[in-house]
């Protein structure tokens, strides 16, 4: 059977989703054969998607003659292109859908494809190189897993974990309140010379955040925190966000045989999963080609609750007010969308330089200047920006202006859907502050970036 259709609008929609035909002028008519659909099966050969793992990034293909795909990601109509490529942060088994369409329609039926994704990509160091021959984790022997789980120091059943060879997975059901409480014992039969230097990186990712995480690496048998290599070392984490937990140059002071790789998660909530991956110890002697990161100055602080009255963020009033000006030239604020305490700034012009996008909140805190200060903040962006100014500075009076008396003014680079969190501890205001302003900037902004910004912490700092 054939249907005449005669075409009024400026295109057509393909059936199953809006992808668009082509143009035509208006009382064009198409010849269209319903029984000529295209059935999916028949083009399963057509479809590659080939990773580079390098860089986290899918390319796929589509080869067939005379018909188009339609990619369909997380349930929603992707591209029509044969060919395009998409990048993916984390690690993982990920699938696509296809339908294949012609002039006469779309396919019924639909095409699975899954690939997968190695490694998660971080947001910053990603600890030395894993598959290096000079790692010593890859050759060793390990042990069973050991667990000292207690709850309020009443031990319970072990927690449940998995072990693919590479990334250990632990399921902690009941929450802890103490460090020690939920213990993880590695025994290997890796051994370290005294007197050498030693290099490590291991990757953490948790499903909660999660404070206060400890890496003790140690001696079988002695754990004395006077003989151990790397005692008592913390780590915070936010949800869904690998961190690398990493040393360098660190002394053996007595001989390390036997390495037992103690993780404690004491003070962890109830139901949280951690991932701990990409294992690596090596003499610092032999160098896998790794640039290390340049460290900060100041030990990242314990943070506050974001919630708690000891961030005094949560529980300050402010203002806004904005300075949105493409090209010099001001236009209409930004939206602020709220969610408690946390927003979303959303930037519909492109802005070419610094200063053209700032977005201000104008507090009721003050401050002297003897009183240290930590702040935190959170940023992601749905565009790459290469420098965003993070200010904390004092606010302006109606006859005089302070842009110099700040605690900081950072710059920070965001990649696209990638949660950055920016931190700086100990900082003084140079001079008494009436009242603190927190200034964003997202000059050098594309069309329609959207900014969400969360987890503002500002503490007063403690030694």
């Amino acid at each position: 059977m054939k249907l005449y259709i005669k075409a009024t609008a400026a295109a057509m929609l393909a059936l199953g989703g809006a992808m668009v035909f082509s143009a035509c002028s208006e009382d064009s008519v198409y010849n269209v054969d319903i029984n000529a659909v295209p059935m999916a099966a028949d083009y399963a050969d057509n479809i590659n998607i080939t990773v580079d793992q390098a860089t986290n990034t899918a390319y796929f293909e589509f080869t067939g003659k005379g018909v188009y795909p339609v990619w369909i990601i997380d349930g929603k109509s992707y591209s029509s292109a044969h060919t395009f490529s998409r990048y993916y942060r984390k690690a993982g088994e990920y699938s696509v859908e296809v339908k294949i369409g012609n002039a006469n329609g779309m396919s019924q039926g639909t095409l699975t494809k899954t690939f997968t994704i190695d490694k998660t990509a971080m947001n910053g160091f990603g600890g030395f190189v894993y598959e290096s021959d000079f790692n010593l984790w890859n050759g060793a022997t390990k042990k069973e897993p050991s667990f000292f789980y207690a709850p309020g120091w009443n031990q319970i059943a072990n927690p449940a974990y998995s072990f693919d060879g590479d990334a250990y997975i632990v399921t902690l059901p009941e929450e802890t309140t103490d460090q020690w409480q939920a213990q993880m014992h590695i025994g290997t039969d890796i051994c370290l010379e005294e007197g050498k230097t030693y290099d490590g990186s291991f990757i953490f990712t948790s499903t909660m955040d999660m404070k206060n995480i400890t890496l003790k690496i140690h001696p079988d048998g002695d754990d004395d925190d006077s003989h151990s290599f790397f005692p008592n070392q913390k780590i915070n984490l936010t949800a869904g966000e690998p961190a690398t937990f990493w040393f360098s140059e660190l002394e053996a002071v007595v001989p390390m045989d036997n390495l037992v790789f103690t993780l404690d998660f004491g003070g962890n909530p109830a139901g949280v999963e951690v991932t701990v991956e990409n294992f690596v110890i090596k003499d610092h002697a032999n160098d896998d080609g790794t640039v290390l990161p340049d460290l900060p100055s100041t030990p990242e602080p314990d943070w506050a609750d974001v919630n708690s009255a000891d961030n005094l963020w949560a529980g300050c009033t402010f203002t806004n007010s904005f300075y949105y000006a493409p090209g010099w030239s001001q236009i209409a604020d930004p939206v602020l969308t709220f969610d408690g305490k946390n927003f979303a700034v959303e930037l519909p012009t492109a802005t070419t330089d610094q200063w053209q996008a700032q977005v201000m909140f104008h507090t009721d805190l003050s401050a002297d200047t003897s009183t240290p200060y930590d702040f935190k903040i959170t940023l992601k962006s749905n565009c790459d920006l290469g420098s965003v100014m993070v200010k904390l500075v004092q606010t302006d009076e109606p006859d005089a202006k302070h842009d110099s008396n700040f605690f900081f003014a950072e710059t920070v680079a965001l990649a696209a859907d990638a949660p950055t969190t920016f931190w700086v501890a100990g900082v003084k205001a140079a001079e008494a502050m009436h009242a603190i302003s927190l200034v964003l900037d997202f000059g050098g902004c594309a069309d329609n970036t959207v900014v969400e910004v969360s987890d503002i912490i500002l503490q007063v700092h403690h030694d």
